[in-house]
């Protein structure tokens, strides 16, 4: 099992692509980065493979969906993965701030949003799964 799934897993997450086993929807979320926790907090997860300089990548079209998913309800969270264990946590409303004042890049040749350490406060880390929410 690889470190997303044991996250999700211990944090008791369902892979979304699960939830929407029978709707026009699941072909989107193909990879497994995609989660659903209590019904109406999605989590969209990423491991950096970089331990020295944390990066992940939240494509622009992944970044509307959820915004369209969470307009009248519900939230989402991205999750950078530095372990299994261990990383960084970022509300919608963040994201959405970081993006509106310029602190979060764009890559229009890879077409995603450019989260990096720097962006990140230790506010926003976690340490272990028990101090993840």
């Amino acid at each position: 099992m690889d470190e997303i799934l044991e996250f999700a897993e211990k944090i008791g997450a369902v892979d979304l692509k699960e939830k929407l086993k029978h709707s026009e929807f699941r072909k989107l979320f193909k990879r497994r980065n995609y989660f659903i926790l209590n019904n109406n907090i999605f989590l969209i997860i990423k491991i950096s493979r970089s331990k020295i300089k944390p990066f992940w990548g939240f494509g622009e079209r992944f970044f509307n969906i959820f915004n369209q998913l969470t307009e009248s309800s519900g939230n989402y969270y991205f999750v950078g993965l530095v372990s299994n264990t261990e990383g960084w946590v970022l509300s919608k409303q963040e994201i959405l701030h970081f993006i509106e004042n310029g602190s979060l890049s764009f890559s229009a040749k890879q077409n995603e949003y450019k989260i990096n350490e720097y962006n990140l406060r230790n506010q926003n880390s976690f340490m272990s799964i028990e101090n993840f929410f």
